[in-house]
């Protein structure tokens, strides 16, 4: 079969030619008590109770002096699960992050203000190594886990990180937890302004995505008012036609910091761009998360092709749902933009959820797929790269050290110990 990324192109455009499944009512309660009917083979309840299976049996049989046991195994919940405390404790951990001084070298990242910027300007940075390409999973996920550890050892957050489970609310997810401006949200919708679709332009990709609900500033909860200080979009848009999003391109600039020549890429959205956190919260693309979807990614045999259809480019043959870029996108405003998304909050639990999944297809089939990489190293291999290997190295710049792929690939094993409830 043929890989692509006009492919890519071609579904977001066409709409992936994606069914809507029956509407769901999303499941707002922290814990329901209602019995559930017995989980289908196949279906995602069931895939999930498999993988909590197989951790918990995997980490009672450890010592309690392993480092990762069932005691001391971080269990990551969904926000809607978590009490208000435990957000709020989160919530203030974020913000803590937004005001301590940045690490990043002011020669390479001169637009960085604080610690959270650290982390954006990492993806920044590494964003042509990390998308389209067999780095996709492992390194989102030692990146949030990096970002977890800074939030608990920096700023005094006291829980495992969060997730966002986009089938819950993916019929209306500005009133989910989440997004409905609550005092323990991650902050509302963009402001709404009239405007049509947003113009994205980037890894040999020209894509239209469609219009929101909203578009301008984040206006009520704990974000309103949070300063986004890298990336290239522009300030609060005007009402328009069309958007466009600004994208660095690839190309190396060399910057000598402490007499040391380092070679940058994506030099210019690291500069000092100064502007509100915006959002524009899309049903469209809300419509592509639903538990069927994850269903379809779940049957995936092999990570390569665990990698290619979560970001949409598999076959031509088999259009699919994206969910690596539909979560970007349900969220709209920076969130569209691949390189400086992690600048909102809600990005980390996007990518939570994103972890979650490839951890519950791991465990389908832990002694072949926990240690398995796939693909190659450029974006659609383009220009052609060599395959990954375990030993490969990952960087994540001030935002953490580096790792060896092969002490990525298991979330109880190396430095990583959590599960998702």
């Amino acid at each position: 079969m043929k890989f692509t990324p006009f492919l890519v192109a071609a579904g977001l455009l066409l709409g992936l030619g994606v069914q809507s499944a029956p509407i769901e009512s999303p499941d707002t309660a922290p814990d329901s008590a209602s019995p559930q009917p017995p989980a289908l083979p196949g279906s995602f309840e069931a895939m999930d109770a498999n993988y909590k299976a197989y951790v918990k049996s995997e980490l009672k049989k450890r010592s309690i002096l392993h480092p990762c046991n069932q005691f001391t195994v971080h269990k990551r919940r969904e926000w809607g699960a978590m009490s208000k405390p435990d957000r709020k404790n989160y919530i203030d951990a974020v913000k803590c992050l937004a005001k301590k001084p940045a690490r990043s070298h002011k020669k390479i990242v001169p637009g960085a203000r604080s610690r959270f910027d650290d982390f954006v300007a990492a993806h920044i940075q590494q964003a042509y190594n990390i998308h389209f390409n067999g780095n996709l999973f492992a390194w989102h996920r030692t990146f949030l886990w990096e970002y977890e550890q800074a939030l608990r050892n920096e700023c005094g957050y006291t829980g495992a990180h969060p997730y966002w489970d986009w089938t819950k609310y993916y019929t209306d997810p500005a009133s989910s937890p989440i997004f409905d401006g609550s005092d323990y949200s991650l902050g509302s919708n963009g402001k709404y302004f009239p405007h049509g679709a947003t113009i994205l332009e980037a890894f040999g990709l020209t894509l239209k995505l469609p219009g929101g609900t909203g578009g301008g500033p984040v206006e009520k909860g704990p974000f309103a008012n949070f300063t986004v200080n890298l990336g290239l979009t522009p300030p609060a848009p005007e009402p328009a036609e069309v958007l466009s999003l600004p994208i660095p391109s690839n190309d190396t600039v060399t910057v000598t910091a402490d007499n040391t020549v380092v070679p940058v890429v994506a030099k210019s959205a690291l500069d000092y761009n100064p502007r509100p956190l915006t959002r524009d919260i899309n049903l469209f693309w809300s419509d592509q998360t639903k538990k069927s979807d994850v269903e379809f990614l779940l049957k995936c045999q092999d990570v390569d092709c665990l990698e290619k259809t979560a970001d949409g480019w598999k076959t031509a043959e088999n259009p699919q749902p994206i969910l690596h870029a539909a979560g970007h996108f349900v969220i709209g405003g920076l969130a569209n933009d691949p390189f400086a998304s992690p600048g909102d909050p809600a990005f980390y639990l996007h990518h939570g959820m994103f972890d979650r999944v490839w951890t519950i297809w791991q465990a389908q089939d832990p002694a072949t797929r926990t240690y398995q990489v796939g693909g190659t190293k450029t974006p659609f291999n383009k220009p052609p790269s060599a395959n990954v290997t375990l030993d490969d190295t990952l960087k994540f710049e001030t935002a953490g050290p580096n790792y060896k792929m092969r002490d990525t690939l298991s979330a109880i094993n190396g430095k990583f110990c959590y599960m998702y409830e």
